[in-house]
């Protein structure tokens, strides 16, 4: 399912419904027939085609030294709680209190721009973290 089809199925344009997904202006009437067919269909939009379209992935990447500490555990508990209420979802990335590994990841999510901010817990930054975080480009 795509939104061409969605747009066939409403008897709107694709941009109809492409303004709806995106909280556009769209008339009340044809508002209520794009929602009618993706309530029926269950369309999802994609979110790699929102993540080209508008360069944000809505994901926050969080690098944590060890996911069984109990107080690392509240903190994430926390934050996910948070950013999920914000609208993003959490990505974590577990160290092992590898200082290593924190960079590893640091640049993992560098690539294709995967996360739009990062959250580093309990780390110590060296110049490898600040090189990495360079590379990143976000918050």
């Amino acid at each position: 399912m795509d939104i061409n089809q969605i747009a066939q199925m409403a008897g709107v344009s694709r941009a109809t419904v492409s303004r709806y997904l995106n909280d556009g202006y769209v008339s009340q009437e044809k508002r209520a027939a794009i929602r009618r067919v993706i309530e029926k269909t269950g369309y999802v939009p994609s979110r790699q085609a929102k993540t080209l379209r508008t360069g944000k992935t809505d994901v926050v990447g969080v690098v944590l030294p060890k996911i069984n500490s109990a107080s690392v555990s509240r903190m994430v508990a926390g934050i996910t709680l948070v950013l999920n209420d914000a609208g993003y979802q959490v990505l974590l990335a577990n160290t092992d209190n590898d200082e290593a590994r924190e960079v590893e990841f640091l640049r993992l999510f560098a690539e294709k721009s995967r996360v739009d901010g990062v959250i580093l817990i309990a780390t110590v930054l060296t110049p490898e973290h600040e090189a990495a975080f360079s590379a990143l480009g976000v918050p």
